[in-house]
């Protein structure tokens, strides 16, 4: 075998070696959430905090994934993740209408959602949403639960509110420009404390959603996400969750809530 011979061999050992035959790379794993307190949330310094960011944190660290998390709207996000191949999406709530939608992957943290009025508009809890349907009410914009609440309430602009933030919604109770919101028990805990909102103000749960909208927090992929990579989020998933790595995590940043 002469040099030039040798040579060429050499260079296409080294083009094959170096994986520029193999097929292309994939596309990057996105991923979108909101600003979800106390799950996940962006601080005033915008850091990312809440035991769902640091549990993603960690997925992306076993992926050798650089990628940044995406704090959006929640109805930008869901529609991101509706749409686009290779998105994570989270904290998303499953449900009938969704279920078909995306990859579900593993869920364990729960919300306890309920219906909020200002301290002692009402004696005690409500039996039915039909005794307040003449009130206004919040709801956040795309929410698992916006379709149940337009059922129950007048279909007009006065009767129900939605808004891309919780906050909002709150702040909309405080000053009284909605009669009621909906929300999950510790993101109103959360609000009060980060509110600073004196006891006789903070909101009152008057009823609690009925079962199907007591779910639990998914992480899930879009559906045109392909099934090796699904696979591959998944099994990072269970991994972190059989050593015992979700579990401190939840312990550490979202101790036992007190129902109320």
């Amino acid at each position: 075998m002469n040099y030039r011979k040798v040579t060429v061999f050499f260079c296409f050992w080294l083009w094959s070696s170096s994986g520029f035959c193999a097929r292309p790379p994939e596309l990057p794993l996105r991923v979108v959430t909101e600003n979800f307190p106390p799950y996940n949330y962006l601080t005033a310094e915008g850091e990312l905090a809440g035991v769902m960011n640091h549990i993603i944190q960690e997925l992306l660290t076993r992926l050798d994934s650089k990628q940044p998390i995406e704090v959006l709207p929640w109805a930008r996000a869901y529609q991101t993740a509706l749409t686009e191949p290779n998105t994570l999406i989270y904290s998303i709530v499953k449900t009938p209408v969704r279920e078909d939608k995306f990859h579900w992957l593993i869920s364990f943290l729960s919300l306890d959602i309920n219906v909020y009025s200002l301290p002692g508009t009402y004696k005690g809890k409500i039996k039915d949403l039909k005794e307040v349907q003449q009130q206004s009410i919040g709801i956040m914009r795309a929410s698992s639960h916006e379709n149940y609440i337009r059922q129950h309430f007048r279909r007009d602009k006065q009767h129900v509110t939605t808004n891309i933030s919780y906050l909002h919604l709150y702040q909309m109770l405080q000053l009284k420009r909605l009669d009621l919101i909906v929300a999950p028990s510790r993101l109103i805990r959360y609000l009060n404390q980060q509110q600073q909102t004196p006891v006789e103000k903070r909101p009152e749960a008057i009823f609690k959603l009925p079962f199907p909208f007591q779910k639990k927090l998914y992480i899930a992929l879009s559906k045109k996400t392909p099934d090796h990579r699904v696979e591959k989020v998944k099994q990072t998933l269970i991994a972190m969750e059989d050593d015992g790595t979700i579990a401190k995590i939840i312990k550490k940043h979202h101790p036992p809530a007190v129902s109320h």
